[in-house]
């Protein structure tokens, strides 16, 4: 358990390189992120007509607005502390001191550097170094440093770097709401992969980009475009299947394991209006553990 207290200041110089607030173009939102193996996936491949005609139409207002990359610099600091439970761990209080920059390039690029630095306040007995040990003292705690580095912007195609937050492979059925942050000692950086080259959609991720921990993938296959073609809405009929392997050699011991699973769904009724709609699907599979 911790306690947070948060005061951010923000340094922005107007004119200056390294320190301006960022500014989105116009035509650019965001936008939550949408399953690209769901209905709709098509919609994030190409716009339609109109939409086309759209860009192309705002693309000289856009490019007259500047280069279009951005920055910012911020620090934030807080209290942070841990407390005994159980009877277990020790009561320790730290200043947290939290640099950040942070380089955009809207929809091709997002570049966030910093790591918290953790200076004791109180607690952690006799000889307890000023800067908290156990933040540094692996090569996987280096990852912390990249915060989010994102190159390609939406899915289908893109990677990403950071903190895997309540992350799931695809389905789920493997990996689902996975944080590899979760143990206060151990910070790596995660990373996720993603492409689609018709049939086939992929996505890869690993939990640790400088350690041996947990790492998997699925690939999907589109049934529906290898028997009717393209359609304007793809994997109403897909199968998929997916592994994951477990080193245990990064941020604690454990037995390597490894896990596998195939499956199908098939969208037997879709009624989509606006953002709304509903979706009737079956579903077959069998997982476990390969050999």
């Amino acid at each position: 358990m911790f306690m947070r207290w948060a005061v951010v200041l923000l340094l922005v110089v107007p004119g200056v390189g390294w320190a301006e607030e960022i500014a989105y173009p116009d035509d650019y939102v965001a936008e939550e992120e949408v399953d690209p193996v769901e209905a709709d996936g098509d919609a994030l491949l190409e716009p339609s007509v109109d939409e086309g005609n759209a860009l192309v139409e705002e693309e000289p207002a856009a490019s007259g607005s500047g280069s279009g990359w951005a920055n910012r610099l911020s620090l934030e600091t807080t209290t942070w502390a841990l407390l005994p439970r159980g009877g277990a761990g020790r009561d320790e209080g730290f200043l947290q001191v939290h640099p950040r920059l942070e380089v955009v390039k809207p929809g091709f690029l997002q570049v966030e550097l910093g790591a918290p630095v953790r200076l004791r306040m109180w607690g952690g007995g006799e000889g307890a170094s000023v800067v908290r040990r156990e933040d540094w003292d692996e090569l996987s705690d280096w990852g912390q440093v990249v915060q989010n580095l994102m190159v390609g912007g939406d899915a289908p195609n893109f990677v990403w770097v950071g903190a895997l937050e309540s992350y799931t492979l695809l389905s789920g059925h493997l990996v689902r709401r996975y944080n590899n942050r979760g143990n206060p000692n151990y910070n790596p950086a995660g990373a996720v992969v993603t492409g689609m080259l018709r049939p086939l959609y992929v996505e890869a991720f690993a939990s640790d980009v400088l350690g041996a921990r947990l790492m998997g993938a699925e690939v999907v296959l589109d049934v529906q475009h290898i028997l009717m073609g393209r359609q304007p809405y793809p994997m109403k009929y897909a199968l998929s299947l997916s592994a994951v392997h477990d080193w245990g050699k990064a941020g604690g011991a454990s037995e390597p394991m490894t896990l596998a699973h195939v499956d199908g769904t098939a969208i037997l009724v879709s009624r989509r209006k606006g953002q709304g709609g509903f979706e009737l699907q079956a579903n077959a599979g069998w997982g476990g553990r390969p050999g």
